[in-house]
């Protein structure tokens, strides 16, 4: 049985009437614009959809004899997924599910050229189709598309974004995708049918779910990679790009109501693109949006007792279901698809693959961990509470269209179940791509011999020889004695002459809660609100929360020790945050204040065994580098460190790998200290504010703009990650000229592109502004990136600074996103000035969200574990106090009644 089978026969004239339904011109539209879309006359500002009459001509050839397109032997389905990272992307799909609006981020960002294939159609034959049509007969104009679309596909091999409308959609065209697929990124864009029914503004919701009904395998079988394009919601209500402004009241924080349209999109752009960075193989691309979180730069399984949080997919629909709240503590997320076996799989076939893309699109909207697929091949009988009853297996063809499918949505992990012959296997793995294998196994009895025997032993050996990238085996426990003999298999596992795969091995049922528990890669646990035994049965299962508590209750790791180190920190938030983290994931860590008139008082910190890791405040950012024994790349280009990590091997040998052995391995063991290592994370706290807050419009590009004021260290941290971003044009503006023109000088003589990137973009620049009476220079954009890196209230009986922008500076037309690092008091001049102009595209935030951003980076580098975003961002709205105005308080209390724990 397939899950992509072919749908039931429907009436044309019910198809017919679909596609030929009323077209609302929208102006609104979701799969328009941004700049480009802006910037059309009200007369032009709808999608070029083409002839929707193809798809009508699609949909009679799939009801006729010639099958299924989904089930072509050698279609889309069976290609490697292997592209080259600058292949051409084309993506397709019915009206309103986004697809032109991902043209134009991806265009935008990345530089790839943006081809419309109407427009296309219309420069080679000077019509357009609808015009065409009228001037031929239907053979002509078929005759004529095709040669239009083969063309089309042929000259734009590579660097170019492709997007199909309906009337690529001819069976000729099918085919022409088919072959493109095996060698380019073919792209099924879908949507959920109340947007998309928002979108045309015609037919109800349930004609829309039935044209995807129909529609859907025609795309499917044209494509090899499918993107679900999750429509924003706020307070559990969508919304569309015809969302309505920010209040202009500059006493409301305007986070806390319904987004400006020019953030509509934003983390639709921030999925599409990782999406694409993923299946090209960008790998630089994937760097810089890994930088924010230092943990995703490491290969999970090169950790220490990680944990892989597993939920069904028959949960994922719930609606009290907290996705972000289950990660916390986690360092991946599996999705278990528990829907084979079903007694009505046929019923719910033509909408299984759409929930399954949805739920896998719901869940990279709120994780930041990888994502797992995982097809459960083994379901228990309806009714069957025995846990000594064998489930049963799922045939083989629907096991295989369900991983095929999940294939198609690239995960950055994928199971395959070793129980299935190798035929079956190795046509997974031929088409995999550059997802990573996960050979599992599970005996649902105990195998002859246990873990001492020969068997698992055989399964581990075959993982290897498919291909796997790793190897998940388990088995039921029936003694504790079983727990330690899982130990001697993964001891025997490392004493194989040669290297092996990475194993997951544990034993299950409650007495086998132990393995799991000392499993060091990847072990299964579940959250809390997923445990649905009643309190008199014993749970089989473990929480992360659980696993950790039971690593530092059996001395396997230590409690730790952390600090804020400055010379004036009592005001500090750090503590709180912190402290509050390390309870929720079950560490017994603490987190203190140490405030110290010299730099000798960091010798107290470092003489203590205990010694976890400190946060580094002024004036010591500068001071302490000539102390440390190596330093991370970013602290070195800005020359700065707020971050200090204990090194507790040192091998002079291979400095280099004890460097990473030390730092970023081995947490949670006290010992003493042979060095330190010095990071920067303010850098961090500044670039995810500057994501979070640039709209797609305002995508960075070689012309792009960038403005500081303020010339200290965080103005040095500011600059840095600004280039980060790409922005290659930046400026830097201080009361003191001398002052800024250092940090100009700081960045010009250094060299932070890779000479791949040089070539392509050009090398950073940095200048600096005299006067704020000046005009901005001609020869540059407006800026559309400020960050403010001076204090807002009065220092050593000097007046607050008042700051405000000059008009002149903030001519963008598309608006942009200003960071003002000052948070006492939080509602400074200058962002009063800043949410006033919300209304022309500007997006203000403050200290108050940068703060917990940068300690999200220090928890990942402190204990090698995911901090609980959420949870953090709350403690330090809840910490914070100041004196200088209600108004403050006000806006914190609806901050936190809105809170976006949301990774950016």
């Amino acid at each position: 049985m397939s899950i992509l089978v072919r749908p039931p026969k429907r009436k044309l004239d019910e198809v017919d009437a679909l596609n030929d339904g009323p077209r609302k011109q929208n102006s609104n539209s979701s799969d328009l614009g941004l700049s480009q879309w802006a910037s059309r006359p009200p007369s032009e500002q709808t999608e070029t959809s083409g002839d929707s009459q193809a798809l009508v001509v699609s949909l009679r050839e799939l009801h006729s004899n010639r099958g299924s397109p989904v089930l072509f032997e050698n279609g889309p389905l069976q290609s490697p997924r292997n592209f080259h990272p600058k292949a051409s992307v084309v993506l397709i799909g019915i009206r309103g599910t986004g697809k032109s609006s991902l043209a134009v981020i991806l265009s935008a960002s990345s530089g790839r050229r943006l081809i419309d294939a109407d427009r296309y159609f219309h420069q080679i034959t000077g019509y357009s189709r609808a015009a065409f049509k009228k001037e031929n007969d239907h053979a002509e104009y078929r005759k004529q598309e095709a040669r239009v679309f083969e063309s089309m596909l042929a000259d734009n091999q590579d660097g170019c974004v492709i997007a199909c409308g309906a009337g690529s959609m001819e069976r000729s065209g099918q085919q022409l995708l088919r072959e493109y697929a095996r060698t380019h990124p073919v792209i099924h864009v879908t949507r959920d049918p109340a947007s998309i029914q928002s979108y045309l503004k015609a037919w109800d919701t349930q004609k829309v779910r039935h044209f995807l009904d129909l529609s859907g395998p025609i795309y499917r079988g044209c494509s090899n990679l499918e993107f679900f394009n999750l429509s924003e919601t706020i307070r559990g209500q969508r919304v569309f790009r015809d969302g309505h402004d920010s209040p202009s009241d500059p006493k409301v924080d305007q986070r806390a109501h319904t987004p400006t349209p020019f953030l509509t999109l934003k983390r639709v752009q921030r999925d599409f693109l990782r999406f694409i960075a993923f299946v090209t193989g960008d790998g630089a691309e994937l760097s810089r949006q890994h930088a924010s979180f230092p943990l995703s730069l490491l290969p999970v399984e090169s950790r220490s007792y990680t944990s892989a949080v597993s939920v069904p997919f028959s949960a994922i629909g719930d609606k009290d279901l907290d996705i972000e709240e289950l990660e916390f503590g986690a360092d991946a997320f599996e999705l278990a698809i528990d829907v084979t076996g079903s007694s009505n799989l046929v019923e719910v076939d033509s909408n299984l693959a759409d929930n399954i893309s949805q739920a896998v699109a719901t869940i990279r909207r709120n994780i930041i961990v990888p994502l797992i697929y995982h097809v459960q091949s083994y379901m228990a009988p309806v009714g069957s509470l025995s846990p000594n009853h064998t489930p049963q297996r799922c045939p083989d063809d629907e096991y295989l269209n369900l991983v095929r499918h999940g294939l198609r949505l690239a995960p950055d992990f994928l199971t395959i179940d070793l129980s299935r012959d190798d035929t079956l296997l190795t046509q997974i793995m031929s088409i995999k791509g550059l997802i990573r294998i996960i050979g599992h196994f599970e005996a649902f009895h105990p195998l002859a011999g246990g873990w001492d025997g020969d068997e698992f032993m055989k399964v581990y050996e075959r993982a290897k020889r498919i291909g796997c990238d790793m190897v998940r085996l388990c088995q039921p426990a029936e003694s504790m004695e079983d727990n330690l003999a899982v130990q001697r298999f993964r001891h025997r596992i490392q004493s194989l002459p040669v290297s092996g795969l990475p194993l997951i091995a544990y034993n299950t049922g409650p007495l086998g809660r132990v393995s799991r528990c000392f499993n060091p890669i990847l072990t299964p646990v579940t959250h809390s609100s997923l445990v649905y035994t009643s309190p008199a049965q014993l749970r089989p299962y473990i929480t992360s929360r659980d696993a950790q508590k039971a690593l530092y209750n059996s001395f396997v790791l230590d409690p730790m020790q952390f600090f804020v180190f400055g010379a004036n920190v009592t005001y500090s938030m750090s503590p709180a945050m912190h402290n509050t983290a390390f309870e929720l994931c079950g560490m017994p860590h603490l987190y203190s204040i140490y405030q110290s008139p010299t730099l000798r008082g960091l010798n107290d910190l470092v003489e203590n065994q205990h010694f976890g890791g400190s946060s580094v405040s002024l004036p010591y950012k500068t001071e302490v580098i000539p102390l440390l024994h190596s330093m991370s790349p970013h602290a070195q280009a800005i020359g700065a460190v707020n971050t200090l990590i204990p090194i507790r091997n040192l091998d002079d040998s291979d400095p280099r790998a004890s460097q990473e052995s030390s730092v970023h391995l081995e947490k949670s063991r006290a010992g003493p200290i042979k060095g330190l290592h010095g990071d920067n994370t303010d850098w961090i706290g500044i670039c995810n504010c500057i994501r979070r807050g640039l709209s797609p419009a305002n995508a960075v590009r070689p012309s792009s703009t960038g403005l500081i004021i303020g010339s200290g260290g965080m103005a040095r941290a500011a600059v840095y990650s600004m280039i980060h971003l790409g922005v290659q044009n930046i400026f830097v503006y201080n009361r003191t000229i001398a002052n800024a023109e250092k940090v100009a000088h700081h960045y010009n003589r250094q060299d932070l592109h890779p000479k791949a990137e040089r070539m392509s973009t050009g090398r950073p620049r940095v200048g600096t502004l005299a006067s704020l009476q000046d005009p901005w220079p001609s020869a540059f954009k407006q800026p559309t990136i400020i960050v403010s890196c001076i204090p807002a209230h009065s220092i050593g009986g000097q007046p607050a600074p008042n700051f405000h922008m000059p008009s002149h500076w903030l001519e963008s037309p598309t608006g942009g996103v200003i960071v003002d690092l000052a948070y006492k008091p939080l509602n400074t001049p200058l962002m009063k000035q800043m949410r006033a102009l919300s209304h022309r595209g500007w997006v203000a935030l403050d200290g108050l969200d940068v703060l917990p951003e940068q300690g999200f980076a220090q928890f990942e580098l402190f204990t090698g574990r995911r901090a609980p975003r959420r949870l953090m961002r709350t403690i330090v709205l809840q910490e914070y106090k100041d004196d200088e105005g209600q108004d403050d308080q006000n806006a914190i209390r609806d901050r936190l009644q809105n809170l976006d724990g949301q990774p950016t």
